[in-house]
């Protein structure tokens, strides 16, 4: 069966060169020895495969034990559970090795279902155009929304880099296409942000990498209150000139203008500050969100800003834990009775429990999958992702999903 150029069972295809698994259009992440232990295995399908000969192929120079292997296919059975089969597709056979027992339907030449190359793009800090070094805090902010905005339009066909990486360009004379080359990306955002008064105005252009030609460019003026419909309309945009189709969305308090705009400037200052990562700015960042939530009591994003800082003040050595795991806890869980989808309130929350190396607790609110386990008829909640975690968050994440993945 082996040199095939694809494998297709029940609502999955491995393209077997690449290592590649899709479920219908969409790819499903494997890491590369996860990849090779369902190629075995299909390379074998219907036959016992002994543990030995699936230790000795993928990992031919290295010694691992038995352990690793049952990990590996513990994750693989993860993978394919989607399908609601990944125990009917691999068999144990008891004190033997693996039989992979779904029937398999081979294919060569062109993919059956071509699945759509994913769009990466940048977003550039923003220009601050205001002669005021005070309103950073804007330029910055709207960066980081249209990061947002950008990210939750179609995850599967548009991928934007994080803010992290991409606030490194501030004030940058780098070409675009030195930019583009590092970040391995095919477009590019960028723009300026002029405010007097009330209003202000926004420009932003889109330029296509390979060639540096400007695909659109438009300028908005706005009242301040207007901000987040000006966010809205250069997102969309930006996707309908790369041709991104959007996903379509449930309405959020964002989407819909109703919070309050002084509320939401005072976020972006807190955000902007929480960002520093200075004692001072930290300080301030709480106090910034504390007046958020008393501008808008109703607006979860604070909550999860607040948190942020009550985190950062610990992991910096400047809050004693017991009172800052206790606030930030207190803050996030008040964000998530507002919005249960809100993402950075689980991770505020998960960031907490991690903390307390509680690590149910971490699981808890970071897992989107139903439990097997205990409470059987809970469904996973899509979580509504309004900004990345910070890098050291998402170290820590990664350290536990691999513990996750140890402990099924």
């Amino acid at each position: 069966m082996a040199g095939q150029h694809s494998y297709e069972f029940g609502r999955f295809r491995l393209d077997a060169a690449g290592g590649l698994l899709f479920r219908d259009a969409r790819m499903v992440p494997l890491a590369p020895k996860v990849a090779d232990a369902l190629r075995l295995l299909i390379e074998n399908a219907g036959n016992v495969i002994g543990k030995d000969e699936l230790l000795k192929n993928i990992w031919p120079d290295t010694f691992v034990g038995e352990g690793s292997l049952t990990r590996t296919i513990s994750i693989l059975r993860k993978a394919l559970a989607d399908d609601g089969g990944g125990q009917d597709y691999i068999v144990t056979i008891p004190k033997r090795g693996y039989r992979f027992a779904a029937p398999i339907s081979e294919t060569s030449g062109p993919k059956a279902r071509p699945v759509p190359e994913k769009v990466m793009l940048a977003v550039l800090p923003f220009e601050n155009l205001s002669g005021n070094k005070k309103q950073e805090y804007l330029s910055d902010g709207l960066t980081e929304e249209l990061i947002t905005q950008l990210g939750r339009l179609n995850p599967e066909r548009l991928g934007v880099i994080a803010r992290t990486s991409a606030m490194q360009y501030k004030s940058t004379r780098k070409s675009i296409q030195q930019i583009g080359r590092e970040l391995g990306v095919a477009y590019v955002l960028e723009g300026s942000v002029r405010r007097a008064g009330n209003r202000v105005r926004v420009t932003a252009q889109l330029i296509q990498v390979s060639d540096q030609t400007h695909l659109w460019a438009q300028g908005y003026e706005r009242e301040m209150r207007d901000i987040l419909t000006l966010q809205r309309h250069v997102s969309q945009a930006v996707a309908k000139e790369i041709e991104i189709k959007l996903a379509r969305q449930e309405p959020s308090r964002l989407d819909a203008g109703a919070i309050n705009p002084a509320a939401y400037e005072t976020y972006l200052k807190g955000r902007y500050l929480w960002n520093k990562r200075t004692l001072d700015s930290l300080e301030n960042s709480v106090r910034y969100f504390q007046r958020a939530i008393e501008l808008d009591p109703g607006y979860e994003r604070a909550y999860a800003g607040l948190a942020d800082s009550y985190l950062t003040l610990h992991d910096d050595g400047h809050l004693p834990p017991r009172k800052a795991l206790a606030s930030a806890k207190r803050a996030a869980a008040k964000g998530l009775r507002i919005d249960k989808t809100l993402a950075e309130a689980h991770t505020s929350l998960a960031h907490a429990h991690l903390h307390e190396f509680n690590w149910p607790g971490w699981l808890g609110s970071v897992s989107t999958r139903p439990s097997r386990k205990r409470n059987a008829r809970r469904r996973s909640i899509p979580f509504r992702y309004q900004q990345g975690p910070t890098p050291q968050v998402s170290s820590i994440m990664l350290a536990c999903t691999a513990w996750q993945s140890s402990n099924p």
